[in-house]
């Protein structure tokens, strides 16, 4: 409990001595349906030659956002500058607090990160503990995806 508020506070800190123009509530630009949002997930699987991989859409339009937005975004800022603490808050707890907020959840064989589709109906990936924005995935963060979860 100790160390969470002394994180806490230099995560307070961090945010406080920095000039930040993020975007306070990111929104999403548009909807589409499900079924688009699928077939740009099935393509990305078919780029990465994965066929096995699970996708659950559960709503009946998935929310598109702009990518410059989900950049400069307070909450992927909020999660990124959490502390790492192995088996704690690791790669799980990062995806999660971003699903939470806004962005899909992905599993590969090796990792939890997240995923948006921009408004160009570009899927991006998202490393939560770093904020960094990609199209492809780095060797340490898997090769093989087990599934999708969409917001």
């Amino acid at each position: 409990m100790k160390q969470a508020i002394i994180d806490l506070l230099i995560s307070i800190i961090k945010l406080m001595g920095k000039k930040d123009d993020a975007i306070a509530v990111i929104q999403p630009v548009k909807k589409i349906d499900k079924f688009t949002a699928s077939s740009i997930l099935l393509d990305k699987l078919d780029e990465m030659h994965d066929t096995e991989a699970a996708i659950y859409l559960p709503d009946e339009n998935v929310k598109v956002y702009n990518k410059d937005d989900v950049a400069k975004c307070h909450e992927l800022k909020e999660v990124s500058i959490l502390k790492f603490v192995a088996e704690d808050r690791d790669c799980d707890d990062f995806s999660a607090k971003l699903f939470g907020e806004f962005a899909g959840l992905v599993w590969t064989n090796l990792h939890a990160l997240n995923w948006f589709i921009d408004e160009d109906l570009t899927f991006w990936w998202i490393e939560p503990q770093s904020g960094k924005l990609s199209q492809t995935l780095d060797t340490w963060q898997g090769n093989n995806i087990r599934f999708f979860v969409g917001r």
